[in-house]
């Protein structure tokens, strides 16, 4: 039994999906069910029931994803407490990040600090708001990448990067289509995509209907924000994004109403160190730089 296969079987029992946790886990679908073929013969039981559309746990599989994500968190913290004893981890950034670094040109900087740098290891994991969040406040990350208003209260040093708007989208022949601007309230009987509830996607979405005044009917999709968008395009509902996402998507099938309310949502970089590394500091005044702005960090209490 390896680490891999236990980030393997965890990939499979989020999405329900081979094609998905392959993509998720930067490997071949083919490759993927070997090493579960693998450790399901080390554990002597069937970890999932496999139909033509569906992939189900097994009872065995539910027990076994408690003790998956134990020992992987075991396994990071291991990691993250003897990071210290080596020489390579002043000269290492471990960067969380929410998944829209290409929407707002972080991966284009990133390699250009690099390149500025070379001397410096940038590490970069996109993930659910969530699971940046958990980063966040365990210091399994030097820095992150996320909405600013989804920081949880606590000691934290927040620098402000890009204010981006929250846009409602619709297929070319939604009802909608021939508006440029609306009142969120007139979607309510509408049904919303949504990212999983574990993004902070989800909740920005649901704390913007909330404020204009009803709940939103919605289906919650553990899914890309991509697959969102196709399904939007197709006729299967409508949803909420932020604009500098469905604009890096470039969809002609796709039509954007803005919204009067204008909900705006920051974008930030944080991180919960106390007293800055001298390569975190480098990397918050390159990329403070990079969008035209250089300031000091706020600290939320």
């Amino acid at each position: 039994m390896t680490f891999e296969q236990l980030q393997h079987f965890l990939a499979i029992a989020k999405y329900k999906n081979y094609s998905i946790a392959a993509e998720e886990s930067f490997v071949s679908q083919s490759s993927l069910s070997k090493q579960i073929k693998a450790l399901e013969e080390e554990l002597g039981f069937k970890l999932f029931d496999r139909t033509t559309r569906n992939i189900e746990l097994t009872e065995g599989g539910e027990e076994f994803v408690m003790y998956s994500k134990r020992i992987l968190q075991e396994y990071k913290e291991m990691l993250s407490r003897l990071r210290r004893y080596t020489d390579e981890s002043k000269n290492t950034l471990r960067i969380a990040a929410i998944p829209v670094m290409n929407h707002y040109g972080l991966t284009d900087i990133i390699f250009h600090f690099q390149q500025q740098y070379p001397g410096v290891r940038v590490k970069v994991l996109e993930k659910d708001g969530s699971y940046v969040v958990q980063d966040l406040e365990k210091g399994d990350a030097d820095l992150v990448f996320l909405r600013s208003h989804h920081i949880p209260e606590g000691e934290f040093l927040i620098y402000p990067l890009i204010d981006d708007e929250l846009v409602l989208i619709t297929g070319q022949d939604h009802r909608f289509s021939n508006r440029d601007e609306i009142e969120l309230k007139e979607a309510e009987d509408e049904e919303f995509l949504f990212l999983g509830a574990n993004t902070g996607m989800h909740q920005t979405c649901i704390k913007a209907c909330k404020m204009a005044g009803f709940i939103p009917k919605e289906r919650c999709l553990d899914l890309r924000s991509s697959t969102i968008k196709n399904l939007v395009a197709n006729g299967q509902g409508i949803s909420l994004m932020m604009k500098a996402s469905i604009e890096y998507m470039k969809d002609p099938r796709i039509h954007i109403v803005y919204l009067k309310e204008h909900p705006i949502v920051n974008l930030a970089l944080a991180t919960k160190e106390e007293k800055l590394s001298d390569v975190s500091r480098t990397f918050i005044e390159y990329v403070q730089d990079s969008f035209g702005h250089l300031t000091d960090g706020e600290e939320v209490m």
